[in-house]
């Protein structure tokens, strides 16, 4: 994780980029090279890229580390 995407996500969180509600459903996969939502790094092949499809229907990408500090905030802001 980049030293600066801790920062990042805040940020998303506090836009609405990254929501608030827990996803619907989570999967994780070998990366794809495809940009992770949080920190807008590429998520390698030889890493794991964990999906979350939210209520929405959207559906976001982060790393592991990413995926950590979302949650992390999201029950900072949430008061859990």
């Amino acid at each position: 994780m980049p030293p600066d995407a801790p920062g990042r996500i805040r940020a998303k969180v506090e836009d609405g980029r990254l929501p608030l509600e827990p996803p619907a459903r989570v999967w994780a996969e070998n990366g794809t090279q495809g940009k992770c939502d949080g920190c807008d790094e590429p998520i390698t092949v030889s890493q794991v890229h964990y999906e979350f499809v939210l209520a929405d229907g959207r559906t976001l990408q982060l790393h592991l580390a990413c995926a950590r500090e979302w949650g992390a905030e999201r029950r900072r802001r949430r008061g859990v």
